[in-house]
């Protein structure tokens, strides 16, 4: 999971920031009050192509967890199984991705297309 943080927190880490504290705040309603700062954080994240290669490889666990997220706005906690599914995908993708950077010899801040 770490090499996910990474890869995101480096391009969009002030949106995702700004999104994570808007949660925070509104446990309750945070769905709608932080529906804005999530779309940012979603467009910042979908633009990197080292992000791109997570959301296609794990796709089918992130809609999983988006779904358990809307059907269960109160009781998060519910999709943690989801979540964990979601993170493992995205883990290893993301370390196929910095293996790839390494061999390379580009850093992770650079853009490079994936296939």
């Amino acid at each position: 999971m770490e090499a996910v943080i990474s890869v995101v927190m480096q391009f969009c880490g002030e949106e995702m920031d700004a999104y994570g504290q808007c949660v925070g705040q509104n446990p309750k309603d945070w769905l709608t009050k932080c529906a804005e700062l999530k779309q940012k954080a979603a467009d910042c994240s979908s633009n990197h192509p080292a992000v791109k290669k997570i959301n296609k490889e794990c796709s089918k666990e992130y809609m999983t967890y988006d779904d358990c997220l809307k059907r269960n706005p109160e009781n998060v906690t519910i999709c943690v199984e989801a979540l964990h599914a979601f993170m493992n995908c995205a883990s290893k993708s993301a370390a196929r991705i910095q293996s790839a950077y390494k061999t390379q010899d580009y850093e992770p801040n650079q853009t490079k297309p994936l296939s």
